[in-house]
């Protein structure tokens, strides 16, 4: 009978007895293990304990932070829609007026301005569309401090509409050209949309 190379290394160290229960022809027991989660996986929590915040993330495992004031961007998109709202309130007033006071004069003048000839009524029709439009946006800037998503979007297609309008109105619609693009960036901004998503009481 041999006696184990005490070089091998994956020979017991000498000395060492087996265990009792295998010397007497009965199979060792194994000691429990613990099962283990697969890597990659996190542990799901026991029951009745909430499951782990992660900053940013969605759902249960994470929560949005909302803005608990208007952000300033907002803010200034709010009141460049309230001047360009307001001046394209007054001009179609000031067309409407006009028209209505002295139609023929205003038929020549706009002749000579303009270089077409154009109706009185086309003119006072697109004065009405513009008044219109200039009201939508006050109303909508109004909005912009209980208002939800939907006062966004509606603001996004009313910046749309005056640019539109601006080159339409060119040279003096530059104005409005260079506001709406400006307001229409700083309402698409991520933190003014949190503002408008946040959730009401």
């Amino acid at each position: 009978m041999s006696l184990p190379d005490q070089n091998n290394p994956y020979g017991g160290p000498q000395g060492q007895q087996q265990p009792q229960a295998q010397q007497a022809g009965q199979p060792a027991q194994q000691p429990a293990q613990q099962q283990q989660q697969p890597y990659g996986y996190p542990q799901h929590p026991a029951a009745g304990q909430p499951y782990p915040m992660y900053p940013g993330g969605p759902g249960p495992y994470g929560a949005v932070e909302y803005p608990t004031s208007i952000p300033g961007k907002a803010t200034a998109a709010r009141i460049m829609m309230f001047i360009s709202a307001g001046l394209q309130s007054l001009l179609s007033l000031l067309l409407l007026i006009g028209i209505a006071v002295a139609k023929d004069d205003f038929e020549e003048g706009f002749q000579d301005g303009s270089g077409v000839d154009v109706p009185a009524e086309a003119v006072a029709v697109v004065a009405g569309i513009y008044l219109v439009h200039a009201i939508l946006g006050i109303v909508l800037a109004s909005m912009f401090g209980k208002g939800a998503g939907g006062v966004r979007v509606g603001s996004i297609v009313w910046l749309s509409f005056l640019i539109l309008f601006g080159v339409l109105a060119l040279p003096l619609g530059i104005i409005w050209v260079t506001l709406g693009i400006i307001s229409i960036v700083m309402v698409a901004n991520r933190n003014t949309g949190r503002w408008f998503a946040r959730p009401r009481q």
